[in-house]
């Protein structure tokens, strides 16, 4: 071969040509992590339930290798140089669906079953692939990031109705789409390029326009060019989600963003204040003043070179020796998730257009959905501009009262960080900066407990949320959201999640018949891994509130994490015999903790006296979980301790749902 040649191929191609691919030392191992691989997964479902002709993968760049040789066939090799993440996942993914796509996992040469791909010169990593084709036991440090991700892909099959509340997914014709219907382009690249060179242009190459870019001249182009440049700044600021609103506009403007922060504005159907910096009209207002001030104001050359004003800094910005360095943060969110959320909440206000909702939030849909929903009804300017007031109304109260991933260190938590204002006398400056202590450390552990344990892709619970901070009292946003999640997630689902939540935007306080924790925390299950993880992440933010109103200090620093196995508490096959319980104890809710996969794998089949020892040595009062720290103060576990164990959280469950109950009959009057 001495040119580039591309082709679209599927994964049937792949097995009709006999394709194998190996992933040569220079790359780096596998890295995805829950967020990449489920949102690679809601893609594909959606596409699948759509029945959609095709789903584009995206492509590959492979180099072609001498081929392998076996049952009297030629095999081609291929490296892979580029998109081997999502090629190695795709494989992962054919592993959890099992023998409906045995075909593309692996191949029988005549020296034994071979896995369709295989690293160079990490022999331990191919052969964890080919034990796990096998179906066999596979664990190793150089493949942890591999097995983690394999229990990310089981967790949500596992948890995918649970977590959607729509239809049971049918894995069968899941599996005969991605099959059939999954495309990418292969381009091979001729065997003596230099790969360099070409790693190089790879890494330099310019980034596609995004789809919200694109929206944004749809929408700025229904505006008049001279009102226009403050509504493209105010969306400029809500684009950036990985750092905060007001540093965002303040990069691009010299807007007094203390001045706007500390006046305080009151809106006529509302009975509390709230600063002007969340108003849009008073931030378009002095965007279009400091525009008149600089055009109205020109410098002479002489006045610069004069002038005592350092221009190389603006008003608002904070002095580093005395502020220090401003917290790393990601949003929890895309811009294009938020985008669709503010398109919900607009469309609900909003009598002009025929729509009330969306059929769904899609990351990778943005334009389709807003073509549909909104731009088909050809929306004038005056409506472009309320949606883009109503998305920095919403992006403010977003960054105000959503959590965020802080990186502190080496370590990214959920936390609020609420914005306070700065002053230097010694200086005479002023300037906006967020706090280093969480907010509402109650708050902010629900949300985390509703974002791990909800699809990372959609976050539907957002739209209610964020349309209650819009018109009442703040102090009330906790509360509500202890509502919301109880009546949205602890209920019978008799539609879609996003249809359901749009019931909480015509009446905040909806209600929904609340399932009894019985019922909740007594589901049968053939083996307790497929018990929804909702309802662990659940218990621990209930033991957590428990726990803190007896003032215990252990949980002052507990968090929710990333969890994607179900341990049990006496194992499945354990070492002794007389360790051996029933299967109607095993699986039940009593026995089981949701933990990380590595400590699953830590335990493993040791009995309840070694597990209990090596859990108050290293991790008790270390928030791994709190149900496992009420479990472990037991002496021993059996029948009695199990069935006591699981009646006490039924028990702190129920108690929990009555008290928001009350707590919310006493605030709205009922």
């Amino acid at each position: 071969m001495t040119e580039f040649a591309s082709d679209l191929i599927t994964l049937s191609d792949i097995v009709r040509k006999r394709y194998f691919f190996n992933i040569p030392i220079y790359q780096r191992l596998y890295v995805w992590g829950k967020e990449q691989i489920h949102t690679l997964l809601d893609d594909i479902v959606s596409a699948c339930q759509e029945q959609r002709n095709s789903f584009y993968l995206g492509g590959s760049l492979v180099v072609e290798r001498a081929p392998v040789v076996s049952n009297n066939f030629a095999y081609p090799v291929f490296d892979l140089i580029d998109g081997q993440q999502r090629f190695t996942t795709l494989w992962l993914i054919s592993i959890v669906l099992g023998d409906l796509l045995t075909d593309y996992q692996q191949v029988e040469t005549d020296s034994g079953i071979r896995p369709r791909i295989s690293f160079a010169i990490r022999p331990e990593v191919t052969a964890f692939f080919e034990k796990t084709c096998r179906g066999e036991r596979a664990s190793l440090p150089e493949a942890r990031q591999l097995e983690d991700a394999l229990q990310e892909i089981r967790s949500y099959f596992n948890n995918y109705s649970s977590n959607s509340n729509d239809k049971p997914l049918d894995t069968a014709a899941l599996a005969q789409f991605i099959f059939n219907k999954v495309q990418l382009i292969l381009t091979r690249v001729p065997e003596h390029t230099d790969l360099n060179k070409l790693f190089e242009v790879i890494n330099n190459r310019g980034v596609q326009l995004q789809h919200h870019e694109i929206l944004k001249a749809k929408l700025l182009e229904k505006i008049s060019k001279d009102e226009r440049e403050p509504y493209a700044l105010l969306w400029d600021a809500c684009s950036n989600m990985n750092d905060y609103i007001e540093r965002n506009l303040n990069q691009t403007t010299k807007v007094d963003m203390v001045a706007l922060y500390e006046r305080k504005t009151q809106r006529p159907s509302s009975d509390f204040k709230r600063e002007a910096l969340e108003d849009p009209k008073s931030v378009i207002s002095a965007l279009r003043d400091q525009k008149n001030f600089e055009d109205c104001a020109p410098t002479s050359l002489l006045s610069a070179l004069t002038a005592e004003t350092d221009f190389s800094k603006t008003v608002n910005e904070p002095e580093n020796e005395e502020s220090g360095l401003p917290d790393r943060v990601n949003s929890i969110i895309t811009f294009s998730m938020l985008l669709q959320h503010v398109l919900r909440i607009y469309l609900h206000r909003t009598p002009a257009f025929p729509d009330n909702d969306i059929s769904k939030v899609s990351d990778k849909e943005l334009l389709i959905i807003f073509d549909t929903h909104w731009l088909k009804f050809k929306p004038a300017g005056d409506h472009v501009k309320a949606f883009i007031e109503l998305l920095w109304q919403v992006r403010y109260l977003f960054d105000k009262h959503v959590i965020k991933w802080i990186s502190i260190e080496e370590d990214r938590v959920h936390a609020i960080r609420r914005l306070y204002v700065n002053r230097s006398n010694s200086r005479n400056t002023a300037y906006l900066q967020r706090l280093s202590s969480d907010a509402e450390p109650e708050f902010a552990l629900l949300q985390s407990m509703l974002y791990h344990s909800q699809q990372m892709s959609t976050q539907y619970w957002l739209t209610p949320l964020l349309n209650f901070l819009l018109d009442h009292d703040e102090a009330k946003a906790c509360l509500y959201l202890q509502h919301l999640d109880n009546h949205l997630l602890c209920s019978e689902a008799d539609a879609p999640l996003v249809e359901r939540t749009h019931r909480y935007l015509a009446n905040p306080w909806h209600k929904e018949k609340l399932l009894d924790a019985s019922i909740s925390l007594n589901q049968k299950f053939d083996n307790g891994t497929q018990y929804p993880h909702y309802w662990f992440y659940k218990l621990e933010f209930i033991l957590y509130l428990s726990q803190k109103s007896k003032n215990a200090v252990s949980v002052e620093d507990f968090r929710m994490a990333a969890k994607n196995s179900v341990e049990h508490v006496t194992p499945q096959n354990p070492e002794k015999e007389s360790d051996r319980i029933p299967d109607e104890l095993l699986h039940s809710f009593g026995n089981l903790a949701l933990v990380t996969r590595s400590l699953n794998s830590e335990m493993s089949n040791k009995g309840f006296s070694i597990k209990k020892a090596e859990f108050n040595e290293r991790l008790r009062g270390h928030g791994v979980s709190l149900k496992l720290e009420d479990i472990y103060a037991n002496t021993r576990w059996q029948k009695d301790e199990i069935k006591l164990h699981q009646n006490k959280m039924i028990q702190e469950f129920n108690q929990y749902l009555s008290t928001v109950k009350n707590q919310v009959q006493e605030l709205i009057g009922e």
